[in-house]
């Protein structure tokens, strides 16, 4: 078969199936929209079309074993899922049995897809920078002055990760968002201090991890200039500072949220800085895949701020978090694979090799999807979050893709950046539905 072809095909049926899910799983705007029913049916047509070549190609060519039971399944799956479909439109309750087969086709023709582009004799590589480019991804922000109070907070301030803030804040509003749609009250002061507690309480866990880490980042061309490895700061002022960081987080949460809040709080400091940093990183390649929960944790900590107990939407929306994870993280590890290597972490890019990585970057994105499109049916969430997610699953897969007709570094931070993309578009979604529609 041509290659590009079939994988063309292959990517736009497996997005166009996901649309389907997502659309499905957004009832409110179905039941809202007689346009957006008429749509999900044409696209549904149009899927099954591009499922039949699909099908028709893959049993008149070569193709491995996996992929052809996976595209067999969908195949089968769909003809009878669009029955139950036509059945739950007529008004028979299938509606739960409809959503249920949309996932396991989507799922299936994942799995074909990924199985297809394992078969490419380049999966396991990845053309690598000079060092300038592996450099330019550092955590830290350009060099700075060695001199000076600015240059000393300058350090400092990179010790807090501010790179993280964004993304982890988006996050707490996102929990808040979700809680405020089931008739919770938001008041500008929760909101403040559940973020300024929030900012603090990164800063902290970011600089408890540059102290643990500071003989490791010496070996590694990403992180040796930060400023604990350059000598811009102290072990004992890096201390100091988190110590503080951490204390005025949890002082802000307890006079100005709540104690579970507060107690959240202090989970989630404990679980960067000590189960991720010192437990799992070192020691585990499911550091990734397990050390998720920490980044987590700011979804469940905005639900409780404005409820003050703990709601199913936070966890789903923590839990797609715990499996965007490792579809972020992977592709750094596989960018920066040298580095880790030097430093002696057990990433899977490192211990494993860059096929299975990049294989357990789709599997974990295809987990993402589908909890998206859960917690979109259990949170009532409508069509501007249906659209952001399959547009921000697209371009995800789609990048994910190319890693594997262009293993290069610069592809793969693709993937990287696609990924903050695909995760900040469904949190602006929630924002714009929970709270601002």
């Amino acid at each position: 078969m041509s290659r590009p072809r079939f994988t063309n095909a292959l990517t736009a049926t497996t997005v166009g199936t996901y649309a389907l899910v997502v659309l499905g799983a957004t009832t409110a705007a179905l039941e809202s929209s007689t346009t957006v029913a008429t749509l999900h049916h044409l696209l549904a047509v149009a899927v099954g079309a591009a499922l039949a070549f699909v099908v028709w190609r893959v049993w008149h060519a070569t193709a491995s074993r996996q992929v052809r039971a996976s595209v067999a399944v969908a195949g089968l799956l769909y003809p009878l899922q669009a029955g139950v479909g036509a059945a739950t439109y007529a008004g028979v309750p299938l509606a739960s049995t409809h959503l249920l087969l949309a996932m396991v086709i989507f799922a299936s023709l994942l799995v074909a897809l990924i199985g297809h582009l394992d078969t490419d004799q380049r999966a396991d590589s990845i053309e690598r920078p000079g060092r300038s480019d592996s450099g330019a991804e550092a955590d830290s922000t350009s060099t700075p002055p060695r001199d000076g109070i600015v240059a000393t907070v300058r350090a400092y301030l990179a010790l807090t990760k501010p790179r993280l803030m964004w993304l982890l804040c988006l996050l707490a509003l996102g929990g808040m968002g979700l809680a405020a749609a089931t008739g919770a009250r938001l008041d500008g002061t929760t909101v403040a201090a559940t973020l300024g507690g929030g900012i603090l309480a990164v800063g902290a866990s970011g600089t408890f991890n540059h102290l643990y880490e500071r003989d490791r980042d010496k070996r590694m061309g990403r992180t040796d200039d930060r400023p604990l490895v350059s000598g811009r700061v102290t072990p004992r002022g890096a201390a100091c500072f988190g110590l503080g960081l951490a204390a005025a987080s949890i002082a802000v949460m307890l006079a100005f949220v709540n104690p579970l809040a507060a107690g959240l709080t202090v989970a989630a400091i404990l679980y960067y800085s000590v189960v991720y940093t010192v437990l799992l990183k070192p020691n585990t390649t499911w550091s990734i895949a397990i050390g998720g929960g920490s980044g987590a944790l700011p979804a469940v900590i905005g639900w409780a701020a404005v409820t003050g107990g703990i709601g199913i939407p936070a966890l789903l929306l923590a839990a797609v978090v715990v499996f965007w994870t490792p579809s972020h993280f992977y592709n750094l590890g596989i960018a920066h694979r040298d580095d880790y290597g030097a430093a002696s972490y057990p990433m899977v890019p490192v211990v494993h090799g860059v096929a299975p990585a990049r294989r357990r970057i789709g599997y974990a994105l295809g987990a993402t999807l589908l909890t998206a499109a859960g917690l979109g049916a259990v949170a009532g969430l409508g069509i501007v979050y249906a659209a952001a997610v399959v547009v921000g699953a697209a371009v995800f897969l789609v990048s994910i893709v190319w890693q594997y007709r262009e293993p290069t570094y610069s592809a793969t931070m693709r993937s990287f950046h696609a990924s903050n993309a695909f995760l900040g578009l469904l949190l602006v979604a929630i924002l714009v539905e929970t709270v601002l529609v």
